[in-house]
């Protein structure tokens, strides 16, 4: 069955095609705006919600003006498509709305009509549909493949790094903060034969000490240490906030140091992105079912582990695993966020109420089992989901070893694959 992707590649245009772009990239802004504008217009002044087509059609009377001769030297069709853009974003509020009754998101994000767009942001983007008949083009074996785009004089080289499945059916153009320029095809492809599983199920605890504590119910443990990308970087970028102080706003130098800082962050999130994508890999394809916590992430950004919360990037793991799961046809459960999987002994069921973070082993008044406070929550999340054995292959007891401190508490058991460990 074929899925529909995204395939992206980094673009290298030069430097009449990058004016060529900012110019486009300024037209698809303006027409978000004006659509905008349009709708907050008739709604404060006639209490009208006037529908795509209206506004549409007199988008494009408007553009023929004197003033506006500038919009008609790009294509019309990155234009039309930032219109429907914005009226997707309206209808998705006002379904959300009528249908949860609130301006809140289901992870307490506030929710409200688009705003408009800053040419200060650094974010740019533009979409192009085969109705603007754009090119793509690559030679066997070549390095380059060359997207040829209406009113763009040129082609625009991309590096190559895979070939595109099927022909794509839209093209979106981006210009990123750090002044990099990416294309974005989206097209219909085959996916991918999952990999064979290597373990039934697997519980993961994610922390801070440990990015992942992942337990396996074959008897097998593994701590993922984290990346820490960005507390590696705070030398850096206090650096350049002192060096951007310095600078005068609107200065040639205070451009370059703003994107020096700019690629430093693209960086940080790359590294964080490629851990996590990874490991996320990994897991669903060597598991057949995955048991995840239901982590508040907003609300543990606003306390003092903000930074270190946001450095883990527990959300991309999350998410991409149960992407993966979903296309892959496993099983990814989440268990309830109020599950004390850190004050229960995964042993005798003892709970002993919260421990404080420099707890990291703790011993159980009942069983008197030294447990190692990530593996113990692993086990806990493990069985919390449903997915957790108490007896291995002969007969043995299991649980005690794999929720037990120490390095060389980890089951070793006949006949079963050892995963690697990250650290």
């Amino acid at each position: 069955m074929e899925t529909v992707r995204r395939y992206n590649y980094r673009a290298y245009p030069t430097r009449d095609q990058r004016m060529a772009l900012s110019r486009l990239f300024g037209a698809c802004r303006y027409a978000w705006n004006w659509y905008v504008r349009q709708r907050l217009t008739d709604w404060n002044f006639n209490r009208s919600r006037p529908s795509y087509a209206e506004l549409s059609a007199k988008f494009n009377r408007t553009k023929t003006e004197k003033a506006l001769e500038w919009l008609t030297k790009v294509s019309a069709v990155p234009l039309a498509q930032s219109l429907r853009q914005c009226e997707k974003a309206y209808s998705a509020f006002f379904q959300y709305v009528e249908k949860h009754g609130c301006h809140v998101d289901h992870k307490g994000r506030p929710l409200g009509y688009p705003r408009f767009k800053s040419r200060h942001c650094g974010e740019q983007s533009a979409t192009f549909t085969t109705s603007a008949r754009f090119h793509v083009r690559h030679d066997h074996n070549a390095r380059w493949m060359f997207l040829d785009l209406p009113k763009i004089d040129g082609e625009i080289r991309l590096r190559w790094s895979r070939d595109l499945p099927s022909r794509p059916s839209s093209v979106t153009v981006m210009r990123h903060a750090d002044g990099t320029y990416e294309a974005s095809f989206v097209v219909k492809a085959e996916p991918k034969a999952p990999p064979k599983p290597r373990h039934d199920a697997c519980g993961i605890d994610m922390g801070l000490e440990s990015l992942a504590s992942i337990v396996y119910s074959d008897g097998t443990r593994e701590k993922v240490a984290p990346l820490r990308a960005l507390r590696k970087a705070e030398r850096k970028l206090r650096k350049l906030d002192k060096e951007l102080g310095r600078r005068q706003r609107g200065s040639n130098n205070y451009s370059k140091t703003r994107q020096a800082k700019a690629r430093l962050y693209a960086r940080i999130g790359a590294q964080r992105k490629d851990l996590a994508c990874k490991l996320a890999s990994r897991v669903a394809g060597e598991n057949q079912a995955v048991a995840l916590e239901t982590l508040c992430v907003k609300g543990l950004m606003r306390t003092r582990m903000g930074k270190s919360v946001a450095d883990a990037a527990w959300s991309t793991f999350t998410d991409r695993v149960d992407m993966l799961c979903a296309q892959w046809g496993r099983r990814a459960v989440r268990i309830d966020r109020w599950c004390p999987s850190s004050q229960v002994c995964s042993q005798c069921g003892r709970r002993d109420g919260p421990k404080p973070l420099n707890v990291r082993e703790w011993r159980c008044p009942r069983c008197g089992t030294l447990l190692d406070r990530d593996w113990n929550a692993a086990l806990n999340i493990l069985d919390a989901a449903g997915l957790a054995e108490s007896l291995n292959a002969r007969g043995g007891d299991v649980r005690r070893r794999l929720a037990q401190a120490g390095r060389d508490a980890i089951a070793r058991e006949a006949g079963t694959h050892r995963t690697a460990r990250l650290h």
